[in-house]
């Protein structure tokens, strides 16, 4: 009897942890592998393919080819941030002259989405060596408010709005988060003893809670003036250190605001907030998290595909750990630096794999003087320090953000800075401090707006091709039944494409160039044979109603 007792505890226990094993197993499968929701796949266009293998060169009249049953994203618009602007030019008499070439859809571009900057409170840190990277909060150091904190920043958001209307979508986002919540007092990581020192986050996972009901408190302030808040965005580029440096007589400078968030960090701390704001008062005005905000749009073993499993994966590691991200997040946000056309087409190969039924929000981008992906580095080695104001520099954004809308099925773009001092690649609207009626605006504004213009909020993107090489496009369809078509030529040949089979009504050629500015060059009274024109460097956009 005791030999048979001997023999039986290790087989009950065998049983035991096979039937647990099963049980673990199946759980995994069910909210792991096929996880809770079915996986999205996007059309193909037999007829826009063929297009694209037949495409004929540039000195050939090609014929433009349009699915509409084919559709792809549906668009919230495009936008720019006030991050570093905003609060000197809302201050200035000609405030609403500047915004209106951002957000007015007759005198400017028609921006609909603004980025508004929620600063750390780095105001007085003179180690941020730009004065204009330092900001003012709203959070005191008490633990209550200041909302009459920022004014100039919060005009100028009052003017745009006034601008674009009601329907002016607003992000609020945190480079980092308010001084008297991180380890350092500062808005950024000290500098280290050692460059391969590694990174730490500078927000201590006690403070999680606080900075949580300082950002749903800040919306619902902004939601409550009124505005159309749709995202809140508590982390930016959490894959880089964001710390000071050491200088040569001992101080320490650092360039702007920044927190570092490890993958765990970030999931740890978008729990807590996704725990503040889900069915809340700000998530019932429609104003959601934002997730991430990566510094690049990557494919797998990446750094973006490791911040993606721990966030959003369904693998053994962080399955059970993140089911309440993932039933929360619909999006997630990325920047289109240091991403080329093939990384852009890993990243998608990477989503629709993995990550199918989260949109992607393209939500910051400007030419980077050492990005070898903008198109533009030759030409900015050749002139040296510039804010490239040169249509070549447009047509390069309009490659980017052609990549984006098609490759990406980017529901969003934003741009970085709406409105820039000094001299770098980062704006649209240049501004002279010192005397405010000097406003220069790039080729880059207009070449935006040859999207944001016409593409409304609620276009769906439907499958496209020129039918030109080196002729990239996309097309809408816009929710009041006109059709919108945007070519970018970057090359320095003229090209033509022919609308034939396309059915419209009436036809509108808006193009940016070196000649024009986001004009009307041709309509139905002028369009011959239903070719459209895209003459070298150009962006041009076809609008059929």
């Amino acid at each position: 009897m005791k030999k048979a007792k001997k023999i039986l505890i290790p087989v009950i226990s065998v049983i035991c942890v096979a039937v647990l094993g099963f049980v673990s197993y199946g759980a995994y499968v069910l909210f792991g592998v096929y996880g809770i929701e079915s996986k999205r796949t996007y059309p193909e266009s037999a007829a826009v393919e063929e297009s694209y293998d037949n495409r004929v060169k540039y000195d050939e009249t090609g014929t433009t080819v349009i699915d509409g049953e084919a559709q792809y994203q549906t668009m919230d618009g495009f936008g720019a941030s006030a991050c570093w602007w905003g609060q000197n030019v809302g201050g200035w008499n000609n405030c609403k002259d500047i915004l209106a070439l951002l957000y007015d859809g007759e005198k400017g571009i028609g921006l609909n989405i603004y980025r508004y900057n929620l600063g750390a409170g780095s105001v007085n840190d003179e180690s941020i060596y730009e004065t204009r990277s330092r900001t003012e909060t709203f959070l005191k150091d008490d633990g209550t408010y200041d909302f009459s904190a920022d004014a100039n920043a919060q005009n100028a958001l009052s003017i745009a709005k006034t601008l674009a209307g009601d329907d002016l979508r607003v992000t609020l986002f945190a480079n980092s988060p308010p001084v008297s919540l991180t380890k350092n007092g500062k808005g950024y990581s000290d500098a280290p003893e050692k460059d391969d020192d590694p990174y730490t986050t500078n927000l201590d996972s006690a403070n999680y809670g606080r900075y949580a009901d300082y950002l749903y408190d800040t919306a619902m302030y902004f939601i409550d003036k009124g505005y159309k808040v749709t995202d809140v965005s508590p982390i930016n580029e959490p894959q880089y250190a964001w710390r000071g440096w050491h200088n040569a007589d001992g101080s320490v400078s650092m360039n702007q605001e920044g927190c570092y968030y490890s993958e765990q960090d970030a999931l740890a701390l978008y729990k807590v907030l996704v725990d503040k704001f889900k069915d809340s008062d700000a998530d019932k005005a429609g104003c959601k998290l934002s997730l991430f905000e990566s510094g690049a749009a990557e494919g797998r073993n990446t750094t973006f595909s490791n911040y993606m499993d721990v966030l959003l994966g369904r693998g053994k590691k962080n399955v059970f750990n993140n089911i309440p991200l993932r039933r929360y997040f619909d999006k997630i946000s990325v920047h289109s630096y240091w991403s080329s056309t093939t990384t852009k087409k890993r990243c998608e190969l990477l989503m629709q794999d993995r990550f199918s039924n989260y949109d992607i929000a393209c939500t910051e981008y400007c030419q980077m003087t050492n990005d070898g992906n903008t198109g533009v580095m030759e030409l900015i080695e050749k002139e040296g320090a510039t804010n490239g104001m040169s249509i070549e520099y447009g047509t390069a954004m309009a490659d980017v953000i052609i990549d984006d809308l098609v490759f990406l099925n980017a529901k969003e773009w934003d741009w970085w800075l709406g409105c820039s001092f000094g001299v770098y690649t980062d704006g649209l609207v240049y501004l002279n401090n010192e005397n405010h009626s000097d406003i220069q605006t790039s080729k880059r504004l207009w070449c935006l707006g040859n999207f944001s213009k016409f593409i409304d909020e609620g276009a769906v993107r439907i499958a496209s091709c020129s039918g030109v090489k080196k002729l990239p496009n996309c097309a809408f369809k816009n929710p009041d039944g006109s059709t919108v078509i945007v070519y970018s030529n970057s090359t320095e040949n003229d090209m033509k494409t022919s609308l034939q089979g396309i059915d419209f009504g009436s036809c509108e050629v808006y193009t940016t160039s070196a000649e024009y500015d986001l004009e009307k060059t041709t309509d139905n009274t002028t369009l011959t044979d239903n070719v459209i024109s895209i003459p070298s460097q150009s962006v041009v956009t076809v609008v059929l109603k």
